[in-house]
């Protein structure tokens, strides 16, 4: 039976599209192809009405990048949304962790209350628009893994986001910080339905799941492939779970670039279809309590 109590969404974005420096004119080339439908204001107004009726009752907003030297602007306004409407109740911010000012930068993020952990873009192919890092194995550079260190002594964790093919890399940075809670995003970017790709990233989920500080989010599902069906929607929700377990996976939904393609009623159906095959307790331990837990709602 598909569960019906509360959940959380622990990947979502809301902003004025004036804020947001990629939204702007013109238009330029993303992984996930043409984004008219949301180069617009998605406020938290709209946010809520998408999410209440199905039952989500908090959030967690992840970075929507403002641009260069507005990560604190991002969060200031995001607080005070949060502080007036009651959403987000958690706040992923934009840091460079490789630049030489980011413990001043992690000190100013800090002061606002929602604050709970960073997101800074790895993931890295040999696609031009498939590249928010200057290199694969970026995440290992000395530069980064100084500002990384940071995060234990602030007490925040990190939203990892790498494809299957930066799998070891990842692993040589999860290892080495073992005290930093991490989760992988995305459920780690499968982008491509192939039976090569598919194998590809099972063999890089099981490479990483080995590391207990890491979690993964089932978010974005649709980012690669104009939507979610419940085949395919089923087949990554399952594996994931099969190989990191279910108290270690979470639900996220990345709207409002899932909204490019479906509504939130529609697409959080697709979930619950699939968790409907999971025991009530496993279903809201992926839904609510594991959120509960690692951002700390």
């Amino acid at each position: 039976m598909a569960y019906s109590g509360p959940a959380i969404d622990t990947h979502h974005h809301i902003w004025l599209r004036k804020d947001v420096a990629w939204l702007a004119d013109p238009p330029i080339p993303r992984m996930f192809g043409d984004y008219f439908g949301i180069r617009r204001d998605y406020p938290v107004e709209e946010f809520i009405n998408d999410v209440k009726p199905q039952g989500v009752t908090k959030s967690v907003h992840v970075t929507a990048m403002w641009g260069p030297g507005r990560a604190l602007d991002e969060t200031r306004w995001l607080q005070a949304t949060a502080d007036k409407h009651g959403f987000p109740h958690g706040i992923v911010c934009n840091t460079d962790l490789a630049d030489p000012g980011a413990d001043a930068a992690l000190k100013a993020q800090k002061q606002f209350p929602n604050l709970r952990g960073v997101r800074q873009m790895l993931y890295w192919d040999s696609e031009t628009v498939r590249q928010a890092a200057p290199r694969p194995d970026f995440c290992n550079s000395p530069d980064f893994r100084r500002g990384f260190a940071l995060l234990e002594k602030h007490d925040l964790h990190f939203e990892l986001q790498v494809y299957a093919g930066q799998a070891a890399y990842a692993v040589e940075l999860i290892k080495a910080f073992p005290n930093t809670r991490m989760i992988l995003v995305h459920a780690g970017m499968l982008t491509a339905r192939t039976q090569a790709a598919i194998d590809q990233w099972r063999a890089a989920l099981t490479m990483m799941a080995t590391l207990p500080n890491l979690h993964v989010k089932i978010s974005g599902l649709g980012m690669y492939s104009g939507g979610v069906t419940l085949p395919q929607a089923r087949q990554v929700i399952r594996d994931v779970i099969q190989i990191f377990g279910v108290e270690r996976t979470i639900y996220g939904s990345n709207f409002p670039l899932e909204k490019l393609h479906a509504s939130y009623a529609d697409f959080f159906g697709v979930y619950r279809a699939v968790l409907s095959e999971y025991t009530e307790a496993e279903q809201r331990a992926v839904l609510h309590d594991n959120a509960v837990k690692f951002y700390r709602l």
